[in-house]
Formats: C-alpha cells, sequence, structure tokens
C-alpha cells in the first residue's frame, strides 16, 4: 500500500522562485524511492510537500536520511510547522 508524507514550511524571508527552490531542495534531500514529491507556493512565506512512496517500508528505510534533510533546512531558517504521514486511502482524477 503506499505511504504519503505531507508537511508544511514557513519561509522567514518568502519561498524562493521556483527554479531556486527545487535546486535547493534536490541539493538538501537524498535520493530515495519515491514515487512523486509535489511541492506548491502556499503563500509568499509557506509552502508545502507531499511525498508519495510505494509503501511505507520505503519510508521507514528514507526516515532517517529524511529527518537529517530536514535538520539541514531547519539550519537553513526554514521551519517546518506541520507534518503529517499515512498509508494512501485513494486516488481520484
Amino acid at each position: 500500500m503506499k505511504y504519503c508524507t505531507s508537511t508544511k514550511w514557513h519561509h522567514p524571508v518568502g519561498v524562493p522562485d521556483e527554479a531556486g527552490f527545487v535546486e535547493f531542495i534536490q541539493g538538501i534531500l537524498p535520493p530515495a524511492d519515491v514515487e512523486h514529491v509535489f511541492l506548491w507556493r502556499i503563500d509568499d512565506h509557506h509552502h508545502g510537500s507531499l511525498t508519495v512512496y510505494p509503501d511505507e517500508e520505503a519510508y521507514l528505510k528514507f526516515k532517517a536520511d529524511l529527518e537529517q534533510a530536514r535538520d539541514n533546512i531547519t539550519g537553513a531558517g526554514i521551519t517546518m510547522t506541520d507534518s503529517n504521514e499515512g498509508p494512501l486511502l485513494g486516488q481520484i482524477k
């Protein structure tokens, strides 16, 4: 069963433009067994992230690396304000 994580982040100086933001995230996150990563601007100072893993096992294998990457993001002044995870119930197209 697919497994998802969702986070919300605060950027005190504002969310960067798309190209700079994607490069920043790719530079921090190590490679992982993921199916999709969606990043979106919530407002000028917040972004959201949704990651879909093939299953909970893939997420758990990556979790320690993910926590380190989140610490690196926090070290850059960006703070996580919300986090949720759980099995995917379904998809609507």
